[in-house]
């Protein structure tokens, strides 16, 4: 067999599992079996054992979760297709340093937290920016200086004790995109972080589509707390 035909051969199977690949595995309590970021095809049968609870995405975006016994094609119900959809969300499930977090995060996906050096945060279309800092910093008032970047332009608010969040100020309009320099300061420390923000367009078909584009801006801690909810 000529080494153009191998090579052929190796292409039609690369493009045959890239086609196949048209559902995605999020949640797993079995993940010797089904782990997370796992590609599946929604033309072959999934043999689910007993008391094995898997969730997958699928090419439209939609979200289906399956409890075992089961053993038979999971199909997608709804009729768009998006397949770099599931590639998205299977590259970043298999990262695994996407998954480490310190320390307290806020129940809400969309504070800023300001206490992490994580860069970049999405805000959802009806929210404003509401910055967060974890209980334990906020037994002391502080100093909290915002610089935009690209203006040089500072301002300066205090953040009261015994307050998690704080408005961002109205004096300093926000730029979506351009990068901001954060500092709180206390009588005893003070923390400094760069922040972009990004705000989500209106109109996403599914969640599952708007999880994927907040990847692509790279707000890893929401993805996490969204992709934990679906």
């Amino acid at each position: 067999m000529s080494r153009i035909f191998i090579l052929i051969l190796s292409i039609i199977a690369t493009v045959n599992v890239t086609q196949a690949a048209n559902m995605v595995v999020i949640h797993s309590n079995d993940t010797n079996l089904f782990s997370k970021g796992k590609l599946l095809d929604t033309e072959v049968s999934q043999n689910i054992p007993a008391r094995v609870k898997i969730t997958v995405v699928f090419e439209s975006g939609s979200v289906k979760t399956v409890t075992g016994p089961y053993s038979q094609p999971l199909k997608d119900p709804l009729a768009i297709s998006d397949p770099k959809l599931v590639i998205t969300l299977a590259n970043f499930l298999k990262k695994k340093s996407n998954f480490r977090s310190r320390g307290e995060n806020p129940r809400n996906p969309w504070l800023v937290d300001v206490n992490t050096t994580k860069r970049f945060y999405c805000i959802a279309p009806s929210y404003n920016v509401i910055l967060w800092r974890p209980k334990s910093d906020s037994q002391t008032a502080s100093t909290l200086l915002i610089k935009h970047t690209r203006t040089a332009r500072v301002v300066t608010v205090r953040w009261p004790a015994y307050k998690t969040i704080l408005k961002w100020p109205s004096n300093l309009p926000v730029k979506y995109g351009d990068t901001y320099k954060i500092e709180v300061q206390t009588r005893s420390n003070s923390s400094i972080k760069r922040l972009i923000l990004h705000k989500l367009p209106i109109g996403f078909p599914t969640k599952s589509h708007k999880v994927v584009w907040m990847i692509g801006r790279g707000c890893v801690r929401q993805v996490n707390q969204l992709l934990s909810r679906l």
